[in-house]
């Protein structure tokens, strides 16, 4: 893991961030906020970089990122206060609320206390799942993965759960039984899959992933299309279930990809943006909230990644309460808010 202080441009990964002077009273409680996200070159380190950007000149803050993290365990960080903020995959909040899955068995109750402290600001359609193969004669679709060895995502996180429920749906497959479930941290599967390994990498990023282009300079590769399925009911089911949606990979999107001159069809997983209630105060939220909706031109423009985040829908993938300088942005700006996510300070 690396810790980097968010300056500059996306592309440089690398980055270290300086204090801006005007910040005072509540905007200036937190210089420096901690954030963990997933691996350099993937959405969820590509949105803290360039929220970071964005909001260090008007809030006078600098975002100390903890990359390559699992993501389950950073949602406990963030409850605990060990964080300030970090993008929040949907389907975690439900885990973590409830205390259940990941934490049921030695963090049940801890679970349930930390998410009584987190809060959200907006949320979007975060990833697509790119099941990427290099045996492009071998493995056509995901009927063929039977036997074969796949990396499905890092060992207790969600993207694993995600990935191996994808493939249930479109096959009928169980992990570890039809075909070698794979869980491995982030960088040691793109590793093995570089190596020759495995056999099916699936990689939930944003749509024009580095990662996936990094995997097309070494050979060409496929992506394996849910359209191809026979299982219509059960992915139908699937993609209507707790932060999931449809997703397409559109033509073109990969240099190295075999099949791209057709759409791929594929699962996509929602996220939202979480903050600790305490260490953000309301006005420094209201502030991140509506810098966020004043830039998104600017948003877009440094990272493709991030354009499926849109103003006209800003709770997607919400399920968490919402920071209450959140809630003030919204209900001054005429956007109504479902009672669900309204904090209990709120009504």
């Amino acid at each position: 893991m690396r810790n980097y202080l968010v300056r500059t441009s996306i592309s440089a990964i690398a980055i270290v961030g300086a204090l801006s002077l005007g910040a005072s009273g509540a905007e200036a409680q937190k210089k420096i906020l901690r954030a963990d996200t997933g691996s350099p070159g993937a959405v969820s380190h590509a949105v803290i970089v360039v929220l970071g950007k964005v909001w260090q000149k008007e809030l006078g803050i600098t975002i100390q990122i903890n990359d390559s993290q699992t993501l389950t365990r950073s949602a406990m960080k963030l409850g605990r206060g060990q964080l300030e903020i970090m993008p929040f995959p949907t389907s975690i909040y439900e885990f973590m609320s409830k205390g259940s899955r990941m934490y049921k068995k030695k963090l049940h109750n801890e679970a349930i206390a930390a998410s009584k402290n987190v809060r959200s600001i907006w949320g979007w359609q975060a990833v697509v799942f790119h099941p990427v193969t290099f045996d492009i004669a071998g493995i056509k679709t995901f009927s063929d993965i039977k036997g074969k060895r796949v990396f499905t995502g890092p060992p207790s996180g969600a993207a694993a759960v995600t990935s191996e429920s994808m493939i249930r749906a479109l096959t009928g497959y169980e992990a570890n039984k039809d075909y070698k479930a794979i869980r491995l941290p982030w960088g040691g599967g793109l590793q093995a899959m570089m190596d020759g390994k495995l056999d099916v990498f699936m990689r939930p990023d944003g749509l024009g992933s580095a990662m996936i282009e990094q995997l097309g300079l070494t050979r060409k590769f496929r992506l394996l299309n849910a359209a191809d399925s026979s299982n219509k009911a059960a992915w139908g089911k699937w993609t209507k279930g707790l932060g999931r949606s449809p997703g397409i990979i559109p033509a073109g999107t990969y240099k190295g990809q075999v099949n791209n001159n057709i759409n791929i069809a594929v699962g996509a997983v929602t996220f939202q943006i979480g903050v600790n209630k305490q260490a953000i105060s309301e006005d420094m939220a209201y502030r991140m909230t509506k810098l966020t909706w004043d830039k998104l031109g600017e948003i877009h423009q440094t990272a493709a990644s991030l354009r499926s985040i849109k103003k006209s829908s800003p709770f997607t993938g919400v399920n968490m309460p919402l920071h209450m300088g959140a809630v003030r942005y919204y209900r001054e700006n005429g956007i109504k808010i479902p009672a669900k996510l309204l904090p209990p300070e709120a009504k």
